[in-house]
């Protein structure tokens, strides 16, 4: 069966190819967002899994409520620290920290400044009462302060996929809480130019499945919405007009 993949990276394409064969599984999902643009959960939603939602974003977290009624949805910041923090919204790339903020302002975005509470990664994985099959985390530049908030917690996803660059760039920031993974039994399989994935040691067979990018042999496609979509939509836009024009 083609998979459709709704996420930016083709994330999606990988944590099925792994986990393809476990019914109506959970996830955790920090800096969830959209709940379908560009999201990681949705092809999970659709094939009957469920999980939870982390989105300090006040519209964003109200688009998956009203999206995912039957899934918990966690309007916070995760992190270390005790809250209420300061939150820049910025869309896409909104964040808790003030110089990923001013970095996107000298590129003419303007963020908005509001007040968000936090949680913490131990709390989230207590709200879970079985398996957690895959956690998400892409939180622009706060990846340290979630996994920091792990703290004693003796849960173990199966699957970790963490953004491992500087927002909107190439600049690697793993090595500022890679230990914080390692520690914790994980394995390195795969960085896919964003993300890197690791899989516990409790599921080490999944690792031969997650140690290549997504390719022709996964049998997906793309939305029309995708980011490489974007000049065949275009281009359909085009023929539609000229037709409407005769």
């Amino acid at each position: 069966m083609t998979f459709l993949s709704y996420a930016q990276n083709f994330e999606d394409v990988l944590l099925w190819r792994a986990l393809h064969d476990v019914e109506r599984g959970r996830y955790i999902d920090i800096g969830a967002q959209d709940p379908e643009f560009d999201s990681v959960s949705f092809a999970f939603y659709k094939a009957g899994w469920r999980g939870i939602h982390v989105e300090p974003t006040p519209t964003y977290a109200a688009k998956l409520r009203d999206a995912r009624p039957d899934e918990t949805v966690v309007e916070a910041a995760v992190t270390d620290a005790a809250g209420p923090i300061a939150f820049y919204e910025l869309g896409g790339l909104s964040s808790g920290r003030k110089d990923i903020a001013q970095h996107h302002e000298k590129s003419g975005h303007k963020p908005r400044k509001i007040v968000v509470p936090t949680v913490g990664l131990d709390n989230l994985l207590e709200l879970e009462p079985g398996d957690v099959h895959w956690l998400k985390i892409d939180v622009e530049g706060m990846e340290a302060d979630v996994l920091r908030s792990w703290r004693d917690s003796a849960v173990r996803p199966w699957i970790l996929v963490v953004e491992s660059t500087f927002p909107n760039s190439e600049k690697p920031t793993q090595h500022l809480w890679i230990d914080e993974v390692l520690s914790r039994g994980y394995e390195e399989c795969l960085f896919d130019g964003l993300s890197r994935f690791f899989v516990h040691e409790s599921h080490a067979d999944l690792a031969e499945r997650l140690n290549r990018p997504a390719n022709v042999f996964d049998d997906y496609q793309i939305t029309p919405g995708h980011f490489s979509a974007k000049l065949t939509k275009q281009e359909a836009e085009e023929r539609q007009r000229s037709v409407e024009l005769r």
